[in-house]
């Protein structure tokens, strides 16, 4: 059974064809053209990875070309269209939706509807789901949702102290997102520390970033919200800041396209330091640059400030997981963050941290909680939903079409009572 995986952004398609079965990844890679010229990136496995420029610049385009790669050579990784299973997408924002389904009609109307709440993600999603439509019509497609893993947030948790009657007609409520991410990682730290019964946290930490709080593999609370843009501070997003505040610079000067732009592309470390919106190029400016050394001191402190209050929200905390971009590769942020959190049981080992490979624990022998280093496989956790979908279809792909939740929001009775699984079924 094989999977291919789909991840669009707003000028770029990721890809990963997996075996769906064992998990096997059989090729992947990228097409990308936020900056010029357009740059393919393709890897077979066991094979040196392939670069190429290209003029490519539109979705529909890049995901021919992918189709294209993925049959070409002596050896190709999909050697017959007729040996793919499915095709699987990341949708950023999936709003009602509380576990994958496959795309119908209906679906495709509710990710545009959700269009102005993600509108980097979902359009381009759309596009890439047409164009694959048009190359292998018979081949079911299966949406995934980055907003899914946290539909088991409680009324309390999700509902915002606004008037309710905005909550009804507008459906204002914490939906939380790079949920595929949290999702295999809280399912990775329970196969490295062989427990099922933990209290979790979760430090997705890239360009965007995001914490979440899991108990028992289930999500009880998140720091991004009704958007992308709450929650922590970010590489060009301001994160959660004072509602008034902005109110204040709606009346005095500023309009909402101003304030879009700038709370989403002009805020967060690049905001504050006002030169990188990287981690990696602030610490090594920070020696010289105080407002770099500024930025990183302010992403650290709302970091630790929101474990805090994820633990609160668990009773405590058995585990801490680092992923993502600078979750993963930055050892600095890492100790920095875990200083002085000795009152949650954490004692980093240094050593395995400075030279730490995910994945990894990196506490030392003591240390009551231990904290984790994980590489995040949204594509896994893609294929295992994909898996579970058409294992319940019985071979039927017409039957996969009843599994969607979609509710609109006239309340939000019921909406995130849905517990949600990330555990694919066997392979027949």
């Amino acid at each position: 059974m094989k999977i291919l995986v789909c991840n669009a952004g707003s000028s770029s398609l990721k890809f990963s064809l997996l075996e769906a079965c064992d998990e096997s990844l059989l090729a992947e890679g990228s097409i990308d053209w936020t900056t010029k010229p357009t740059s393919l990136l393709f890897h077979g496995a066991g094979q040196e990875a392939i670069r190429e420029v290209l003029k490519v610049e539109r979705h529909e385009d890049a995901a021919a070309r992918i189709f294209d790669d993925l049959q070409a050579g002596s050896n190709p990784a999909l050697a017959r269209l007729e040996e793919l299973q499915a095709v699987a997408h990341r949708v950023v924002h999936g709003g009602p939706y509380t576990a994958a389904v496959q795309i119908t009609p209906e679906v495709k109307r509710q990710i545009e509807k959700l269009a102005p709440l993600a509108p980097l993600h979902n359009p381009a999603t759309l596009k890439v789901i047409a164009a694959v439509e048009e190359i292998v019509p018979r081949v079911p497609q299966i949406d995934a949702f980055d907003t899914a893993f946290h539909t088991t947030l409680s009324r309390a948790a999700s509902v915002y102290p606004v008037p309710f009657a905005w909550t009804r007609k507008w459906g204002l409520l914490r939906y939380g997102f790079h949920g595929l991410s949290h999702s295999y990682c809280a399912t990775r730290g329970a196969e490295m520390l062989r427990r099922q019964d933990l209290r979790v946290i979760i430090a997705h930490l890239g360009n965007g970033a995001s914490i979440s709080a899991v108990r028992n593999g289930i999500c009880m609370d998140t720091s991004m919200g009704f958007t992308p843009l709450e929650g922590i501070m970010m590489g060009t997003r301001s994160g959660t800041v004072d509602p008034g505040m902005l109110i204040y610079l709606l009346r005095n000067g500023l309009n909402v396209d101003d304030l879009d732009r700038g709370l989403n592309y002009q805020s967060g470390l690049l905001g504050v330091s006002g030169i990188y919106p990287d981690m990696r190029e602030l610490l090594a400016a920070a020696p010289t640059s105080p407002d770099a050394q500024l930025a990183i001191d302010m992403y650290v402190h709302r970091i630790k400030q929101t474990i805090g209050a994820m633990s609160a929200t668990l009773g405590g905390m058995d585990c801490l997981v680092f992923t993502a971009g600078v979750g993963e590769h930055s050892p600095e942020i890492r100790a920095r963050v875990c200083e002085n959190m000795d009152f949650l049981g954490v004692e980093l080992d240094r050593n395995s941290n400075e030279n730490c490979k995910p994945d990894a624990d990196i506490t030392s022998a003591r240390s009551r909680a231990r904290v984790l280093v994980i590489a995040t496989r949204e594509d896994l956790t893609i294929v295992r939903e994909a898996r579970r979908l058409l294992s319940g279809a019985t071979g039927s792909s017409s039957k996969l079409s009843g599994l969607a939740r979609s509710k609109q929001y006239s309340s939000t009775e019921g909406v995130k009572n849905h517990v949600h699984s990330n555990h694919g079924t066997r392979c027949r």
